[in-house]
């Protein structure tokens, strides 16, 4: 069982400390990442997709399993 759990949000929903998944690889969403632009919010410089893969660990505790 994998502990990553992969949700596809949009990128007007991205926030800064998130980690997502961006061209196979995990990335940590910093504030050089994220620009408005006349086709919406860009990441990495790119407007296209407007949808992108949130990866969230899920982390075993005490009171049961908590997504970080």
């Amino acid at each position: 069982m994998s502990n990553l759990v992969r949700t596809t949000i949009q990128k007007s929903d991205l926030k800064l400390g998130m980690t997502v998944e961006w061209n196979g690889e995990l990335k940590t969403v910093g504030k050089e990442n994220l620009m408005n632009t006349l086709h919406g919010v860009a990441f990495n410089g790119c407007a296209f997709p407007k949808e992108i893969v949130r990866v969230q660990f899920a982390v075993p505790t005490a009171f049961g399993i908590v997504l970080r």
